[in-house]
């Protein structure tokens, strides 16, 4: 077999590896944002009925919280195999020696900037969604029990109750 085709083949051992498991955390990304609206749902129709269901949003908001917490450690494992793959593929990509197609090597030897205006890895927009939804969980755990959000119709203070003539 010819250094060309051992080579061929490495590379598209190394490049299904890699979409499978990019494909793979897309996936997984868009459940949690499923799973996460749902729940999210789940509590506001709890606060919506008063201190009566306050103990269901509770446990929903720290359900999301476990919820942001598993989804996120899923995404790091994914990451690592992703992580992986690209490193075989500079390594390949180094074997072919053509300056022309280094382009995962030159992603990863692009500068990166810790701003704002910076671009931002997949990771990272993960990692903030993960925090946020989790910081969110947090707040549907303790707000049922500070304050009431029933949408029922305030009593008026009138002695006089409405009578209803037909």
């Amino acid at each position: 077999m010819t250094d060309h085709i051992k080579i061929q083949r490495t590379m598209d051992h190394a490049w299904r590896y890699f979409e499978l498991h990019a494909q793979q955390r897309m996936t997984v990304f868009n459940f949690f944002l499923a799973i996460s609206g749902l729940i999210s749902a789940g509590v506001g129709v709890c606060l919506q009925q008063g201190t009566k269901f306050s103990v269901l949003a509770s446990l929903l908001g720290t359900f999301l919280i476990m919820v942001s917490f598993i989804f996120w450690k899923l995404d790091q494992r994914v990451s690592k195999m992703i992580k992986s793959a690209e490193a075989a593929l500079c390594h390949i990509e180094a074997a072919t020696g053509t300056d022309d197609i280094l382009i995962f090597t030159k992603d990863r030897q692009a500068p990166t900037h810790n701003s704002l205006s910076a671009v931002w890895t997949y990771g990272r927009c993960f990692r903030m969604s993960f925090l946020a939804v989790g910081i969110l969980g947090l707040t549907f755990t303790i707000i049922p029990h500070l304050m009431d959000f029933s949408t029922k119709p305030i009593e008026e203070a009138s002695p006089y109750k409405r009578v209803c003539l037909l």
